[in-house]
């Protein structure tokens, strides 16, 4: 952490939310910028803040890579240096997850020895998850705005009660707005001639029924009984809360909607599906008729949060950039969490990476899950 930064107490501003309702799965991968730890920091701290999640498990997974000449980071692809940058990052994590007062404290971290891509980096962790939801997350994508998470589970459980996960009507999927989805109603009218309409979405009053016993620390006269949801005719990889069980069933498991490719996105292979199978059953004029439209998404239950703000909630921070590694990152909003380059210089003295030895972070090797 920052020197003289460290020891500022962190104030939540939303309600926290019961460590037994959901899970934190970040996916992790090398960029330019490491070995520096600033941005997973960053984002670690606004879920904790902004999102009322800082008690949850924290998984975080890191994929494998391929080592080749020339880097190309998204593919999985980097040369010598960039693997000993991401190897010593690695290490680094390891120490803050040991840290007090680190947002990293206590999270859980699996190294993976093989490339996998996001989807299946993700469903590596997904396994993990005992708890029924899961916060998705990515190490460049952090919350900008405060997000009652507790809210939206509520939502969830209500909507999703005594159904399976093939059930039609269900919500397993919410996102929290980006500059993407914030236009997402437009986006899809415009360019596929998709009318989709905001549905509001009721849930038990725990004062009347005694439901959900954990959700947080919010008054309840203060909440709201409903929350207004977006269908989203796409998916979405960014931060986003899930069921955990459709997660393993329809998106990963025997009753998978699509099979995921390794090495991939889930936007870019079942969010087409997904789009696909929509316009499909809305072709012709059934495609400006948004209840038809409802009816085809019902299968899939993808929403996207939405308030009166019209604001974003979470945003994407380059991790190429230089400035991400010298804390003058526009984007940063909690930089009293981050522990700069000259900190780890002192920590690591002359040894630098030689100075952490032999991780004892938890390795899988291989790619098949037995």
């Amino acid at each position: 952490m920052e020197e003289g930064e460290g020891k500022r107490p962190r104030v939540a501003s939303t309600p926290s939310l019961h460590p037994d309702r959901l899970t934190i799965v970040l996916t992790t991968s090398p960029i330019k910028t490491h070995p520096s730890t600033r941005l997973i920091e960053e984002v670690f701290e606004s879920i904790a803040v902004l999102a009322g999640l800082g008690e949850c498990r924290k998984i975080i997974v890191a994929d494998g890579v391929k080592v080749r000449e020339h880097d190309k980071f998204r593919s999985g692809i980097c040369t010598p240096e960039a693997m000993s940058n991401y190897r010593h990052y690695l290490s680094r994590l390891e120490a803050l997850t040991k840290t007090e007062g680190s947002p990293l404290r206590g999270a859980e971290l699996l190294a993976l020895d093989e490339r996998h891509g996001f989807a299946h980096a993700l469903r590596r962790g997904l396994m993990r998850v005992a708890t029924p939801f899961v916060l998705v997350a990515q190490h460049d994508r952090s919350f900008v705005r405060p997000v009652e998470v507790s809210h939206v589970l509520d939502v969830m459980e209500t909507a999703n009660a005594d159904t399976a996960c093939t059930t039609s009507g269900r919500v397993n999927y919410v996102g929290f707005p980006t500059t993407t989805t914030l236009s997402h109603r437009s986006y899809v009218a415009s360019k596929y001639g998709l009318a989709v309409e905001p549905v509001t979405r009721d849930f038990r009053d725990p004062k009347v029924d005694g439901s959900n016993p954990g959700r947080g620390n919010s008054t309840d006269d203060e909440r709201p009984s409903t929350l207004r949801l977006l269908p989203l005719v796409q998916f979405y990889d960014s931060t986003h809360v899930a069921s955990t069980r459709w997660y393993l069933s329809r998106v990963f498991g025997r009753l998978r909607y699509v099979n995921l490719p390794r090495g991939g996105f889930i936007e870019d292979t079942l969010g087409q599906h997904i789009l696909r199978t929509i316009r499909e059953e809305c072709a012709g004029p059934k495609a400006s008729d948004a209840n038809a439209v409802a009816r085809a998404h019902a299968a899939f239950g993808t929403f996207v949060y939405q308030d009166d703000s019209e604001e974003t909630k979470c945003g994407h921070i380059d991790g190429h950039d230089v400035l991400t590694a010298h804390g003058s990152c526009r984007k940063y909003g909690f930089g009293y969490s981050h522990t700069s380059e000259e900190r780890w210089r002192e920590i690591e003295g002359v040894t630098g990476h030689a100075h952490w030895g032999e991780g004892t972070y938890e390795t899988v090797k291989g790619y098949r899950d037995d």
